[in-house]
């Protein structure tokens, strides 16, 4: 049964403040955080909580010390609907706004961490041009964390590249970026126009250290035959360009930053892949298109140009 229908039958006593504050630390992940984002006092946003679990007659969160909080079931139900309720009384609240005026509330979008800096300003600061009273927050990771953030509920839409996107989440494309080599600006294979996997494999490759991304970047060189030598493993994506900018090794990306440079000013040499590869896309994920809240349904239009 919908939330609001619950409420018209049971007449549950819930208030849009303990709705608010639960959507809030579902986003979150913990308490003391959805507090400061909030700007209330911890005990407060707990105390909302706990009673909107007693009177709902659920648990809405998993609580396990030193791992924040994670949605039970009874709670990624109710989050859907909580986020379209909200929504709904932003607009009823809002009666000199025109439904297809700029839209009021709170969205969370994930992003991959390698391609948020990349993608995310741009597309924040045209949305926040149509809907400057909407309140955008950011999530950023590697993939599992972003997938996660999406399934469980954290973020009602995601940023990401598709590797890992399971075929039942809906995604839009928003760009479609293909594999390239970064080498060292002195580097011989440098002088070339582009760059072969079989040159490549036979260099240090320098890998971020992250499953998905590791797994793919490997494919490319196994499904042609070659074994590369990976000499060292990154954490970041800057780690690994200034890496390459210093000599280090080589490496292979989809992303790529307007300006050839590592963060300390070394060029660095960018080059196509001789073989035909797919490029990778970049998309915007959502778990159920279907229960879009208003300010998705927006944020998705825009992204797309539709």
């Amino acid at each position: 049964m919908m939330l609001i229908e619950m409420y018209k039958v049971f007449m549950i006593p819930f208030t849009f403040r303990q709705i608010d504050y639960f959507v809030a630390t579902a986003e979150h992940g913990n308490v003391s955080a959805a507090a400061r984002a909030r700007r209330v006092a911890q005990p407060a946003m707990s105390m909302a909580i706990g009673q909107l679990e007693a009177l709902l007659g659920e648990k809405l969160f998993h609580r396990r010390a030193g791992h924040g909080l994670t949605l039970t079931p009874a709670g990624r139900i109710l989050l859907d609907q909580a986020r379209a309720l909200l929504a709904l009384a932003t607009q009823m609240s809002s009666a000199a706004i025109p439904p297809v005026g700029p839209l009021k509330g709170r969205l969370t979008v994930g992003c991959f961490k390698d391609l948020a800096p990349y993608i995310l300003p741009r597309l924040l600061a045209g949305f926040r041009k149509l809907h400057p009273d909407a309140v955008v927050d950011l999530f950023e990771g590697d993939f599992t964390a972003v997938r996660e953030s999406l399934v469980g509920g954290r973020s009602e839409l995601a940023v990401t590249y598709e590797l890992g996107i399971e075929a039942d989440i809906k995604r839009w494309v928003l760009a479609e970026l293909p594999p390239y080599a970064l080498l060292p600006a002195n580097h011989p294979l440098a002088k070339r126009r582009s760059v072969s996997l079989a040159a490549l494999a036979k260099e240090k490759l320098i890998l971020e250290d992250m499953a998905q991304s590791r797994e793919y970047f490997m494919s490319l060189f196994w499904a042609h035959g070659h074994q590369p030598r990976v000499s060292q493993y990154t954490q970041t994506f800057e780690m690994q360009r200034g890496l390459v900018a210093h000599g280090a090794g080589v490496a292979l990306s989809c992303t790529r930053p307007a300006g050839d440079r590592s963060y300390d000013g070394v060029a660095i040499a960018c080059r196509p892949i001789t073989e035909k590869l797919a490029p990778q896309r970049v998309v915007l994920a959502q778990l159920d298109a279907a229960r879009q809240s208003p300010l998705a349904a927006a944020f998705v239009a825009f992204a797309t140009g539709k």
